[in-house]
């Protein structure tokens, strides 16, 4: 059987029900998951026959497995959901009547089958109203009141009938019908309102409806509010559902449906609505106190999850109150602080104070954004809020005692990780609205705190406060900083922890400490104190590195303590590998401060060492212990290098100002010490490649710091590039690398037209497109990256530095016969990149004769290639960048696409059997009517290929 299934993608194999119950069985039961697959294929084609009409009615037989029965009433679904054309108009009532006899049979079958039943006649009830079916939902509704169903007794009846009104209004939501018709079947469900309303009430109000009844008709309410009823129409309800909260089996149930409720889109036309369901919610404050003390967490999450969705979608309501209702609005905003404020330690003792954050945030972000007048009004009224909030969060945000805290599993202490940040974020809202005020209040409780000797904990919240704030950009008051700077000093920094967040505090406050640089005098030695101690040298070499780059220009006094402690800490080798890269960083912005002899001192002592290591390692036989000594020094040296500039511009300026800047300045008499490093090292890197060429990771390592270092030397680089592109080319010819790539770019775009050393420039790029054709076919298949970035680099060259494409041996025309072969290849950004590579080429053919050339030559290939994807043979998420390609040539090449593009759309090798010849023909003129218009040429080329794949007109054509 195992053999058998494995071929039933083969249509000719009998579709009955023996071998449908065979694939079931198989398909559930059979241990072996490529047994399961291709069951599971078969049994997908089978269902979309047109057996699949006759086949279903007998798979529901009751003596079938339920299995069984449950692909029998599927199959009915997907055939009248998805092939209702099959359909002849004479068999809709049979078709209808059998349904409803269906599911009258399997009323108090399995549930899972009786849903399916329901699907499949709802979703025939949509394809049939009104026109066929009119009044379809009262028509549902009589069917189960008048029919005389002997084997279902009132209430299997009455939820039957409830499951089927519920999944209608899903079915809608979810079901493929033509756009033309939602409208109407819309209006006719919305019709249909007016008789399934009075039907939930009166179930609901009726003290001797079971509570499995009570349970669907719920169901079936929050599914037909989807459909944006007017809140006055039932606010009945809504107040019954207030009373049944109060049963314990219903909750659930009751605050899903009141979530649904207040949820609606259309919930802020109704404001009276609303505001009585504030207060409804206002009068559960009992309830929920009961729960709170019997620990009733269920509850408290269900009451949580309504009031913060009621507050969330209706936030404007609340402030627009006035007179009793603003009373009620302020009382309702502190129920949820409540929240927020249940007591113990998320997530341990409770999961639910995280659910109020995104109810916070909307409501500060109406404030914010409304008019002046009205936000200093709603600031006086919600202030206070938002000032208790703030309390509240100071608790909550706090460590427990460190034995609990080490009891705490790794995804506990994640979340808790999480949940601060959120708190912190919160925390963030809370000034946009306080201000001033909040910063000053903060600065008690923690002048307090110092003075009381309180628990670390308190300390390290109002410290975390603080730096949440700052990280919001805006630091208020500076006096208040000052006096925050100061205090810090006399922090007790035993703990570990609370010395990591003053440390990170510090950082956040790194922009304001530009413009205040008399505070750095504080600053710096805590920074280097946290330095020293391992487990504190994250946050200080996070936060030190923040510093150093906002106030490069300050840290000149500070720059031998800096130094000083950096070469101890790397000497002692007692940090992490990442903080010692972040060291580098540091040491070079500092070094930058320096003069030229004072660097090349500090170099001898902190550099000199690491590369007396790496030279060590590079001796040694290659293991992953050594790679990993390899790589770490040379990601050290790669962010000395991005961050030693003696010409770097001021923080201000934007990343191409300050490039730009750089290259305009006067040159100057000393070179830079980066260039230095890169004379001293090259010879090492070189001896470390004739080693490591072959592994990917450490070749990365070594082109971006290749790259950083020209980064930060841009013109003065120009002594080294002969030496440079020599060594690109050879890594590149050994093992071809996107990051060689990327890196030869840079090379390129900097040099490409410097007469000293163009021509050592064009040899290089002579070898990467040399070996990079050589990889066309047979290896561009499995290295697709480097395919990818070759043609981005091209189209970015082509741009900008387009000579290098006609210097002595490059061949133009053998790049673009690449280009063809990898556009053909699977992955869509290969693609796009590819694209864009042909896009570039043919904007310059018109200027350089050598493209022109191999674009005559290959440019009908391209089209053809172009055609054939956007008939199929490329997916529809690369149509517009194939659209751009087809611009192009209309563009530049337009009196040979008038000869090419006729011909081709009709050619027999173009196999496009969906579209008929003539709309071939008005493709290809709607194409060459539009030379100037590239929008409209991307909605012809979409509109075609949507034909050449058969999907115009129907659903799918929006996916």
């Amino acid at each position: 059987m195992a053999s058998s299934t494995q071929t039933r993608s083969d249509t000719s194999l009998d579709v009955n029900v023996e071998n449908i119950e065979k694939a079931i069985h198989q398909l559930y039961y059979d241990p072996h998951p490529g047994v399961k697959n291709s069951a599971q294929r078969w049994l997908l084609v089978a269902q979309r026959s047109q057996h699949a009409w006759q086949f279903s009615w007998t798979l529901l037989s009751p003596d079938k497995a339920t299995e069984v029965q449950y692909f029998g009433a599927s199959a009915l679904h997907t055939k009248i959901s998805r092939y209702w054309a099959e359909v002849h108009p004479e068999q809709y009532d049979i078709l209808r009547t059998q349904l409803f006899r269906q599911i009258f049979a399997f009323g108090t079958g399995a549930r899972i089958v009786l849903t399916r039943l329901c699907v499949a006649l709802s979703s025939f009830a949509l394809n049939t109203m009104p026109e066929v079916w009119p009044d379809a939902v009262k028509g549902i509704i009589d069917t189960f009141q008048q029919t005389d169903i002997p084997q279902l007794d009132a209430t299997h009846r009455c939820t039957a009938l409830l499951e089927l009104l519920t999944v209608l209004p899903e079915e809608f939501h979810t079901s493929p019908l033509p756009q033309a018709r939602r409208g109407t079947v819309r209006h006719e469900l919305e019709n249909g309102l007016q008789h399934v309303l009075p039907l939930i009430k009166t179930l609901l109000e009726q003290q001797d409806s079971p509570d499995a009844v009570r349970l669907q008709a719920l169901k079936c309410f929050s599914s037909w509010v989807q459909l944006n009823v007017p809140l006055p129409d039932i606010d009945p309800i809504t107040e019954m559902l207030f009373q049944l909260l109060l049963n314990h089996d219903l909750f659930d149930l009751c605050i899903d449906s009141l979530i649904s409720v207040v949820c609606q889109p259309v919930a802020y036309k109704y404001p009276l609505s609303v505001r009585k369901v504030i207060k409804q919610v206002l009068q559960l404050q009992d309830h929920l106190s009961t729960a709170v003390q019997d620990k009733d967490m269920d509850v408290v999450q269900g009451i949580c999850r309504l009031a913060v969705s009621l507050g969330e979608n209706n936030s404007k309501i609340l402030l627009e109150s006035e007179g009793e209702d603003r009373q009620h609005a302020v009382e309702f905003t502190n129920l949820i602080i409540g929240f927020t404020a249940l007591p113990g330690h998320y997530p341990v003792d409770e999961t639910i104070s995280n659910i109020p954050f995104g109810f916070w945030y909307i409501l500060q972000d109406d404030i914010v954004s409304s008019d002046q007048e009205e936000f200093q009004e709603y600031v006086r009224v919600f202030a206070p809020v938002y000032m208790h909030l703030v309390e509240v969060m100071l608790t909550k945000v706090q460590y427990p005692p460190d034995e609990e805290y080490s009891s705490w599993n790794a995804e506990e202490k994640e979340h808790f990780r999480c949940y601060r940040q959120d708190i912190g974020d919160t925390l963030m809202y809370c000034y946009t609205l306080l201000r001033e005020p909040l910063l000053n209040h903060l600065y008690a409780i923690l002048s307090r705190i110092q003075e009381q000797q309180l628990p670390w904990q308190q300390v390290e919240a109002c410290l975390f406060a603080f730096r949440s704030i700052a990280e919001g950009g805006d630091y208020g008051d500076d006096q208040c900083v000052s006096d925050l700077l100061r205090l810090l000093s006399q922090v007790n920094m035993s703990h570990t922890t609370l010395a990591s967040t003053a440390l990170y505090m510090l950082g956040a406050y790194s922009e304001w400490l530009a413009d205040t640089p008399e505070a750095l005098r504080t600053v710096i030695p805590v920074l280097l104190t946290g330095l020293n101690d391992p487990e504190l040298a994250a946050p200080a070499t996070m936060s030190l590195k923040d510093i150093c780059f906002e106030c490069r220009k300050e840290m000149k006094p500070y720059a031998e303590t800096i130094l000083n402690a950096s070469q101890e800490v790397l000497r002692r080798n007692t940090i992490k590998a990442r903080e010692s890269v972040r060291l580098m960083s540091i040491v070079g912005f500092v070094l930058s401060t320096l003069s030229l002899q004072e660097i090349l001192s500090y170099l001898q002592l902190i550099l000199a060492p690491q590369l007396q290591i790496l030279e060590s390692a590079i001796n040694e036989q290659p293991t992953p212990i050594t790679k990993s000594t390899i790589l770490l020094k040379i990601n050290m040296l790669s962010n000395l290098c991005s961050t030693l500039d003696l010409k770097r511009p001021d923080r201000t300026e934007q990343e191409e100002e300050s490039i730009a800047a750089k290259r305009a300045a006067p040159a100057q008499d000393e070179p830079q010490p980066v260039f230095l490093i890169l004379q001293q090292t090259l010879p090492i890197l070189q001896n470390l490649l004739s080693v490591w060429i072959s592994d990917v990771g450490v070749v990365e390592a070594v082109c971006e710091l290749l790259r950083r270092a020209s980064r930060t030397l841009l013109d003065d680089l120009q002594p080294m590039i002969p030496q440079l592109a020599e060594l690109v080319a050879t890594i590149y010819n050994a093992l071809p690398q996107s990051a060689i790539l990327d890196l030869a770019r840079q090379i390129i775009i900097l040099f490409g037209d410097s007469k000293d050393v163009c021509s050592a420039v064009g040899a290089m790029f002579v070898e990467l497109c040399s070996k990079t054709v050589s990889l066309f076919p047979a290896r561009a298949r499995e290295q697709t990256d480097v395919v990818e970035t070759f043609m981005a680099v091209c189209s970015i060259l082509l741009k900008k530095q387009s000579r290098v494409f006609v210097r002595e041996g490059c061949n133009p025309a053998a790049i673009f016969q690449c280009g063809l072969m990898a556009i053909t290849l699977p992955e869509n950004p290969t693609v796009k990149s590819t694209c864009n590579f042909f896009m570039s080429f043919i904007a310059q053919s018109d200027n350089l004769p050598a493209l022109g050339e191999a674009l005559t030559q290959h440019g009908r290939s391209l089209l053809e290639l172009v055609l054939k994807a956007i008939g199929g043979a490329a997916p529809r998420t690369v149509i517009e960048s194939l659209a751009d390609v087809l611009f192009m040539l209309n563009k530049h090449c337009f009196s040979q696409l008038t000869s090419w593009l006729p011909e081709m759309v009709l050619s027999p090798d173009l196999n496009l059997p969906r579209v008929t010849k003539d709309q071939r023909e008005q493709f290809a003129k709607t194409i060459l009517r539009n030379r100037a218009h590239k929008r409209q040429i991307r909605d012809v080329v979409s509109e075609f290929s949507l034909m050449c794949r058969g999907l115009h007109g129907t659903e799918y054509a929006e996916y």
